[in-house]
């Protein structure tokens, strides 16, 4: 005896599972990182070595050079190498739209206990930012700079 309906029942159940492959598969494979740095552009426009003019609150003026590199935190973390031309560590920051801030940190030396804090603006090429460097000792040195973005 020929069950026409089961051979068809069976095509039907084999095309809706494959069917349902299919669509599975291009769901999986259409999905992309959805967690893109939105700060990528923040972070590639201020990345780079600064010629530094650093003038602190007796109008002594030292010039120096930075460098700015994103941090593997990644998104607007940034990290600045030769921050106040004293630091051998480099000093944490966040790049958002043009506005750079470096949070407060605290850095233990043999002798001293300082805290640097800070914050500046992008415009363009050129970096103008402020900071503090607070020491143990409740001196506060103010310092502002004019940081010029150079072409590597």
């Amino acid at each position: 005896m020929k069950m026409p309906f089961l051979s068809t029942r069976i095509i039907l159940k084999k095309t809706t599972y494959a069917a349902f492959l299919l669509t599975a598969t291009m769901f999986i494979a259409a999905c992309s990182d959805d967690d893109e740095n939105p700060f990528a552009a923040d972070v590639q426009k201020v990345v780079g070595t600064y010629a530094v003019e650093d003038t602190d609150e007796g109008d002594e003026v030292e010039t120096y050079s930075i460098s700015i590199a994103q941090s593997n935190a990644g998104g607007p973390n940034l990290e600045i190498s030769n921050f106040g031309d004293i630091m051998y560590v480099p000093v944490k920051a966040l790049i958002k739209g043009n506005t750079l801030t470096v949070p407060p940190q605290t850095f233990t030396g043999k002798t001293m206990t300082i805290i640097i804090s800070g914050q500046g603006t992008l415009n363009g090429s050129t970096l103008n930012f402020d900071y503090t460097i607070e020491t143990d000792d409740d001196y506060l040195l103010e310092h502002s700079c004019v940081a010029a973005k150079q072409n590597n």
